[in-house]
């Protein structure tokens, strides 16, 4: 906002003023902060007179022009009067000669006269309004301002005692360009700076005043609008150029950016040879921090940009400092050089072979070594490297490897070696002086294999997990055969030939499993032979729940004093329910969860199954970790790809026998996804966390690293077991209709139960009354009333604004989130009110998706579908059921929720028709969500009862009311 008025208002509302009596009333004097009259300043300072006659203000503003004007102000404090003094026209007549002499004097030419003197003056009235900030209590303020219709009002200011400061954050928007907001922190509360009106150095927040510093000022001049947006090629260049200098004066919030490596990174110190004038050998050292090298410069602190992201890393000077010190302990003259390196004549480094020792004591600390291709004056070993790996026993889980490495009659350590592989070094100095080349191929070939086992001396111990690293070295084959038991390998072999089955579905199972399905659940029997965890990653819909429930049958039968715990999110607990009685009834289950959550070991034991849910894991740890389960299941496993959430954490603690996971998308955004969960099924598969964020997780994210794409595929396939729609659309039906439940949590139970109890006292006392068929409007309001509850409760006009919960629109949102993937997906509901909150949710996530409901044009109907059908800009389309239902071919999707299914099967079966119809070349999938222990699931159950209700109920006809009983309107509003 411009500070400077420079169109006067034409009208002036000023109340006539009386001179002051003792008859007329009584009057005060203040301060005017006048931003309408004419000036170069963005306001100036008049002196007002303001009168109350019987009852009414009056106002007489006069201008300060010097001693005289300042008579009325003699009852204040003699440093009160001082300070206004210095804000009298006569005063700042001075100051502005003042300035114009110095500008002249100065031959100042990096600012024009004009804001030169602008600048000199302002700065002057801040610092004599500073002056009177401690006596804010004792003066009077007004400001005289024009509304947009030009008229004047004067109306009582205060200053504030609070010192404003700017506060920057670095934000995303929702497409994803960066912005830098101006907040403005008023005691630590923050506001946006578009909320005030800026004056010159005076920020204006209605009638209250806030006085900014002029270098303040200077900044917020850059940024009128209050934010700036960075386009993406220029971020970099943003951030080094413009963030980081604000930052050292303002606070600047950059948590939006992947910055702050401190918590992760540790340092490894790293030494380089080289020759210095052909007469010295030369050592430097340098540091690595994560994936940034740096030189030994001073600092505690270093920035590096990467991927236009700024990183901050925090050094770790202590130990720094003891490297260097131990450098220095190599020789007496390291210690008095101040190079930035070290250096040694070629005959010193070589005198009772110092080299050598130094090399060694070096490694030995696991410092690694560069740059010996360098070294000219040193010998190359002739002799081509040999590696030699031999089996040496074996314990329940695992095995011995016996290594030796010989370049000619120079023997090498293993643990040499590996250090040299792990450091990517090329070159080994031996123990006779000269320097060994390492075969490029060592690195793939047994690279991974020393990463994962533990070394000692010259032996690696190998997890049996880990045996697939031995396919591809020299008699690998036959070390394998020694190490894994011959009958798993056997199993292993025909199970991957699919020519028979190797386990026998349970008798007591109420299913006919599909081919794929049968195979899923022999994988995880023999890997219950192994003791080895899995992880079941088959493509949505493809029935991962009824292979874990058989698997768990085929355990239980077993072991039959074994509890197995299965764990999944809220809004699957009843799915697990209702999956668990239809497939394996004969399977006890007990809900932990709720009213039945109190620990009991005893009665976790009468029970085959404990169901629960992981908010539950993680309230109550402590005490389940006491109970030792035969199996834990984890379904929907991504939630615990975090390994710093608590929620993994206590997850982890779970104790088990074994241990399966199941998810349709293991991997959401990085491959670090994987960590967490494939080690809470086999512990140590992916080595630590830095291990495995520095081997596998960075060049594959962030490099495309197909060669470590290859060996972590090789490491986790015999436990991963992943199968798409497409491999096995040979066993699939044509359609798939499956019921999604979803349970409503407190918030929205409390509005559902208040409803269903309105409309059934009402209801009933109607009925009672008038009889159904007179009540029928009402018994349709009351059943639509309820299905919108079970949506959202923001449908409903009186919850509009008094809750954002709906379980649906959260159990949707991770539907699409988590488990669509590359499918294109249809999203009904017969209230747009509801296709609204799900597009609003979309937009917030910056999801692009189609939208159609009854208000859209013909015309524009077959340009939306063409769009869906022959391009991927937007895979999920929002239709209402009455407007869509029909008439539209949209094989281009395979899935289908339907939001609020009515109980019209016909209705349903023509919205799931709209994709499973001639031209579909995709197995279909149609999930109707259904909120449990609500009218829906009454419906359904209605829908199976009586066929001929369900016809009238397709109609939505008053009629079919009329065949309801009092009975049937009670159960539906029970």
């Amino acid at each position: 906002m411009s500070a400077t008025n420079n169109n006067l208002p034409k009208k002036t509302i000023i109340l006539p003023a009386v001179k002051p009596g003792k008859k007329n009333g009584k009057y005060e004097t203040a301060l005017l902060l006048d931003f309408v009259s004419k000036t170069e300043l963005p306001f100036t300072i008049a002196a007002l007179l303001v009168y109350e006659i019987n009852g009414d203000r009056n106002y007489k503003v006069f201008p300060l022009n010097g001693e005289k004007s300042l008579r009325d102000f003699n009852k204040l404090p003699h440093e009160v009067v001082y300070s206004i003094r210095f804000l009298t026209t006569e005063k700042l007549a001075v100051i502005k000669q003042e300035a114009g002499r110095n500008y002249n004097s100065n031959n100042r030419n990096d600012v024009s006269f004009k804001t030169y003197v602008e600048q000199k003056m302002l700065s002057h009235i801040y610092y004599r309004l500073q002056e009177l900030k401690p006596f804010n209590a004792l003066l009077k303020w007004y400001c005289r301002y024009a509304d947009d219709l030009n008229n004047i009002f004067i109306r009582p200011a205060a200053f504030s005692n609070y010192t404003p400061k700017i506060y920057f954050e670095l934000v995303r928007t929702q497409s994803g360009l960066l912005r830098m907001l101006v907040l403005i922190n008023i005691n630590e509360e923050y506001f946006p700076l578009t909320d005030f009106t800026r004056r010159g150095f005076l920020l204006q927040s209605k009638n209250e005043f806030f006085l900014l510093s002029p270098k303040d000022v200077d900044i917020l001049n850059k940024y009128p609008q209050g934010y700036v947006d960075v386009q993406p090629e220029k971020e970099t260049d943003f951030l080094l150029h413009t963030a980081e200098p604000l930052s050292k004066n303002y606070t600047v919030n950059r948590d939006v950016l992947l910055q702050d490596t401190v918590a992760d990174t540790s340092l490894q110190p790293k030494i380089y040879l080289g020759e210095l004038n052909n007469s010295f050998l030369m050592i430097t050292t340098k540091w690595q921090y994560g994936e940034f090298e740096i030189d030994d410069e001073p600092g505690d602190m270093f920035t590096a940009v990467a991927d236009g992201k700024r990183y901050t890393v925090k050094r770790d000077v202590a130990a720094e400092n003891e490297t260097k010190a131990f450098l220095c302990d190599m020789h007496e003259k390291f210690s008095k050089q101040r190079n930035g390196y070290y250096y040694l004549p070629f005959a010193e480094a070589e005198k009772k072979q110092w080299f050598v020792k130094f090399y060694r004591k070096l490694i030995d600390k696991n410092i690694p070594v560069y740059g010996m291709e360098q070294l000219k004056h040193f010998r190359y070993n002739t002799h081509v490297p040999v590696i030699h790996i031999h089996f040496d026993g074996k314990g329940i889980d695992w095995f011995d490897l016996r290594v030796e490495i010989n370049y000619g009659d120079q023997q090498v350590s293993l643990a040499d070696l590996q250090k040299a592989i792990f450091n990517k070094q090329s070159f080994l100095l031996l123990k006779d002086g000269t320097i060994g080349a390492i075969p490029e191929e060592w690195a793939q070939e047994y690279g991974m294999l020393f990463r994962m086992g533990q070394v000692k001396k010259d032996s690696i111990r190998l997890s049996a997990l880990h045996h697939t690293l031995l396919n591809n070295i020299k008699d690998g084959e036959a070390i394998t055969a020694k190490a894994i038991a011959k009958q798993f390998k056997e199993k292993w072999q025909r199970l991957q030939q699919h020519t028979e089955r190797l386990y026998t579905v349970p008798k007591t199972i109420k299913a006919s499993l599909r081919d794929y399905q049968q195979a899923g659940f022999e994988w995880l029997c023999l890997l219950d032979e192994m003791q080895w965890g899995g992880c079941l990653a088959d493509d949505m819909g493809l029935g991962k729940t009824l292979q874990a429930i058989t698997f768990l049958q085929h355990v239980s039968n077993q072991k039959k004093k074994e509890t197995h715990l299965v764990v999944c999110p809220t809004s699957l607990l009843y799915n697990w329910e209702n999956e668990l009685k239809k497939f394996a009834p004969e399977l006890t289950c007990f809900i932990y969860y709720k009213g039945s959550r109190n620990y009991d070991a005893d009665t976790f034991k009468q029970y085959n199954i404990v169901l629960t849910t992981y908010g539950c894991i993680r309230s109550d740890i402590d005490q389940l970790e006491q109970f030792n389960f035969g199996y834990i299941v984890c379904d929907e496993s991504h939630v615990i790809k975090n390994p710093a959430a608590q929620l993994s954490k206590a997850v982890v603690r779970l104790r088990a026998r074994n241990r399966i996971i199941l998810s349709g998308t293991p991997v959401q955004n990085n491959t670090f996804d994987l960590y967490t969960q494939m080690n809470f099924i086999n512990p140590g598969l992916l080595g630590n966390r830095e291990f495995f964020k520095s081997e596998f997780s960075q060049p594959i994210d962030k490099y495309g690293d197909k060669e470590k794409s290859a060996q972590l595929k090789k490491i986790i396939y015999p436990f991963f077991l992943r199968r798409t729609k497409e491999q096995v659309a040979k066993d699939l039906p044509a359609k798939t209709e499956i019921t999604l439940w979803c349970e409503m949590e407190e918030e929205q139970r409390k509005i559902y139960d208040a409803l269903k109890h309105y409309y059934r006292e009402s209801l009933l006392q109607r009925i009672a009354e008038d009889g159904v068929g007179s009540s029928a409007v009402y018994i349709l309001e009351g059943l639509t009333k309820l299905r919108q509850a079970c949506n959202a409760p923001q449908l409903l006009k009186d919850y509009k604004d008094v809750t954002n919960a709906s379980v649906k629109l959260e159990v949707l949102g991770n539907e699409l989130e988590e488990n669509i993937g590359d499918h294109k997906v249809l999203v009904f509901s017969q209230f747009t009110g509801m296709l609204q909150l799900i597009a609003d949710a979309l937009r917030n996530n910056n999801v692009p998706f189609l939208y159609l409901d009854g208000s859209t044009k013909a015309e524009q109907r077959q340009g939306l579908v063409q769009q869906f059908q022959t391009t991927n800009e937007a895979k999920i389309f929002l239709i209402s059921l009455k407007a869509g239902g029909v008439g539209l071919t949209l094989t281009a999707a395979d899935y289908v929720y339907l939001i609020d299914p009515w109980w019209n099967p016909a209705a349903e079966q023509q919205a799931i028709d709209r994709t499973h119809r001639i031209g579909q070349q995709q197995k279909v999938f149609a999930y109707k969500m259904i909120c449990r222990d609500t009218v829906e699931e009454k419906i359904l159950a209605l829908q199976q009862k009586k066929q001929s209700l369900v016809k009238d109920i397709i109609s939505e006809d008053a009629g079919f009311i009329k065949s309801l009983s009092e009975e049937d309107v009670k159960y539906l509003f029970e």
